[in-house]
């Protein structure tokens, strides 16, 4: 690469770009793709914002910081704003739009040097139509997907619901067509950046239309078991399993699981929140209400003892999972897929995006339930106990996931796929 060269990476090797602009959730996946390509010899770059440089330091890739942290970068600075925005999904949409397009110059023109000197380029969905643009200028690219959101009504998308599968398929199509061309246009402004960075012509129709539709069909991260129909297009490689030894929680975290039996899980992803103490008495409540202890993750939230809970901070899911009853979580792809791996019973309170999807799907599998994230203690502590009932049937289903999903390699598929891809 252009510089800080990986350790290991033979001279004359093939440069693979990663852009993961966005939270947890787009640079872990970003981060093993990054360290199974390095096994392969290769030399890797990712472009994070700032609070995703340590995690592909960690993969042994070179990061390329192109923002501020996903806080400042995505979300409105007002903490009003940010509520709103959460409670009204179209408020969401729009500001994520207005940040992703103010900050386009700066993503663009820091990635530009990376773009000319990379062999492939794989890009996330929030930069997903810069892909058009890298094909027009002859850079071998592919988008990234860590869900089904192409359209695809006859299948599983999360762009479907219960209610719109009644409609005429005509129109289902027509609406998931939207979702998706509104989800594209978070990217607008960086395509057209880009273009120009280049010398190309400015954005055509096709860049506007169907980014997905280039010369290399995107990656899809998704298990076919959990998935078992996603659009055509795509390649589904099966999940992004982490390359890591399992790592053992600390002696402290032991101990009090040791001394609080039956202990629930309650963890609401990276996203920043605008009030996480509030959130934590809430999901206290929740769990006091159903008469268990709860270990809590809250991004921002002060790590240590609350009354009935304790609140820490990232440690490996599959180390903590064989050791609680039930897990709280926001419907994270990858979140999902661990817990279900884990085979213990799951409750997905969803707040945008393709979180709403894999509630649909560990309902639809018999894994779990779910609830809406702003629903009020009542109702999420009645969830929980339905969830916990539902234990040995949930932990019956996922182990049939588990054993369905046995010999899936995704990591394996996508490296393979990549190492096709020629410029």
């Amino acid at each position: 690469m252009r510089d800080g060269r990986t350790s290991g990476v033979r001279p004359g090797a093939r440069r693979v770009l990663l852009v993961a602009v966005g939270t947890r959730g787009d640079v872990e996946p970003a981060a093993r793709l990054a360290q199974a390509l390095l096994a392969q010899g290769m030399a890797v770059a990712v472009a994070v914002l700032a609070d995703g440089a340590e995690r592909v330091r960690a993969a042994g890739a070179v990061p390329v910081v192109v923002g501020p942290a996903s806080g400042a970068a995505m979300w409105w600075a007002s903490p009003t704003a940010q509520s709103a925005a959460r409670a009204v999904p179209a408020l969401s949409y729009l500001q994520l739009r207005e940040r992703l397009s103010a900050g386009a110059a700066r993503v663009v023109g820091t990635l530009a040097p990376w773009l000319r000197t990379s062999d492939v380029v794989l890009v996330g969905l929030a930069l997903a139509r810069l892909v058009p643009v890298l094909d027009r200028a002859g850079i071998p690219a592919r988008l990234v997907l860590h869900a089904p959101l192409l359209p695809h009504p006859a299948g599983t998308s999360t762009w479907a619901h219960p209610v719109t599968a009644h409609l005429p398929h005509q129109l289902e199509d027509a609406r998931q067509q939207l979702m998706w061309w509104l989800t594209t246009q978070l990217s607008a402004a960086a395509a057209r950046a880009l273009s120009h960075e280049l010398g190309l012509a400015p954005v055509t129709a096709r860049d506007r239309r169907r980014p997905e539709r280039t010369a290399y069909p995107p990656l899809m991260s998704t298990s076919p078991v959990l998935d078992p129909e996603p659009a055509p297009g795509p390649v589904q490689t099966g999940f992004w399993g982490d390359l890591h030894p399992v790592r053992q929680l600390p002696a402290v975290l032991h101990r009090w699981l040791d001394r609080h039996p039956g202990a629930l899980l309650l963890t609401q992803g990276s996203m920043p929140r605008t009030a996480p103490e509030q959130q934590v008495a809430r999901l206290l409540a929740a769990a006091r209400a159903v008469g268990r202890p709860a270990l809590l993750q809250v991004n921002g939230a002060t790590a240590g003892p609350r009354r009935g809970g304790l609140v820490i901070g990232e440690v490996d899911h599959r180390s903590l999972l064989e050791r609680v009853d039930a897990i709280l979580h926001h419907g994270g792809a990858g979140t999902t897929h661990v817990a279900t791996a884990a085979g213990v019973p799951q409750l997905v309170a969803p707040e945008l995006g393709d979180q709403w999807h894999w509630g649909r799907r560990v309902e639809a599998l018999g894994l779990g339930r779910s609830v809406a994230a702003r629903a009020g203690t009542a109702r999420v502590a009645r969830r929980l106990d339905e969830t916990l009932a539902a234990g040995p049937r949930a932990a019956a289903s996922a182990a049939a996931v588990a054993e369905r999903s046995r010999g899936q390699d995704g990591l394996r598929v996508a490296v393979a796929e990549v190492e096709a891809m020629d410029r």
